[in-house]
């Protein structure tokens, strides 16, 4: 392998302390080259498996999984590493300004977002009691894969059942749910079962599962700016875009 493609060795957050396989969490990645661009930009109903094959080779490493069975947490956090080690860290922003809506033009230090590690106390939020039913839900670990899966659902709902209200909630919530009572639901079953839940439970079923993928990760909770218009500055959500993996090269 060429060396000035090689890049750096970087720690999952999760310590992969989350799987049932055991993994290594000390990965070392290289920089994508031609051949990981064109991949990047096929066409595919599962976005996250193109992003998640990019990152698995671009891994110099034997990580002994695929990234798309990784937790959401740490894929983000790879790819977060893979654009790092090919483009730099400067990374430009745009936002609108929240007292002038002037646009905000800026640049970030994408190694300068904070990394949370994923700490055992999180655990609780994938085992819950619901307050209403008082039924017991274990829930699954949000992965790419997941995800991909539950928006191939939700579109092929969409165009069986244009009518359908709101397929994405029901689908997300079906995903999430792998154990009640101690027990694997037979899937016709869930579905039942989803759609008598009290509202207050989905509630809490939904904050759970957002509390556990927020628990640890790259954070991206804000991001402050300010507005060279007005002078004020704005948190901004930090936002994924063409600049990404097409970076802006002034030459």
């Amino acid at each position: 392998m060429i060396d000035y493609i090689i890049g750096e060795e970087v720690k999952l957050p999760s310590n992969g302390k989350l799987y049932t396989t055991e993994i290594n969490p000390y990965i070392k990645l290289r920089s994508m080259t031609t051949a990981e661009e064109m991949k990047r930009l096929s066409r595919s109903d599962r976005p996250n498996k193109v992003l998640a094959d990019l990152i698995d080779d671009c891994t110099v490493t034997n990580i002994g999984m695929s990234s798309y069975d990784m937790c959401f947490a740490d894929f983000q956090y790879l790819l977060h590493q893979l654009r790092i080690i090919t483009y730099g860290p400067e990374y430009r922003v745009y936002a609108n300004c929240s007292y002038c809506n002037s646009v905000i033009e800026d640049s970030i230090n994408l190694n300068d977002l904070p990394v949370v590690e994923f700490d055992e106390d999180l655990l609780k939020y994938l085992e819950v009691e619901l307050p209403i039913t008082k039924y017991k839900i274990k829930l699954r670990m949000q992965t790419p894969r997941l995800l991909d899966d539950v928006d191939l659902q939700v579109k092929d709902m969409q165009r069986r059942r244009s009518s359908y209200e709101n397929p994405a909630f029901f689908f997300n919530l079906k995903a999430l749910i792998q154990e009640v009572n101690g027990e694997r639901p037979d899937p016709l079953k869930l579905e039942e079962f989803i759609m008598e839940l009290p509202m207050l439970d989905v509630q809490v079923i939904m904050r759970s599962a957002e509390k556990f993928n927020e628990g640890f990760g790259v954070s991206t909770d804000g991001l402050i700016l300010a507005c060279g218009v007005c002078g004020l500055e704005s948190i901004v959500p930090f936002r994924i875009t063409s600049e990404f993996f097409g970076p802006t090269i002034d030459i």
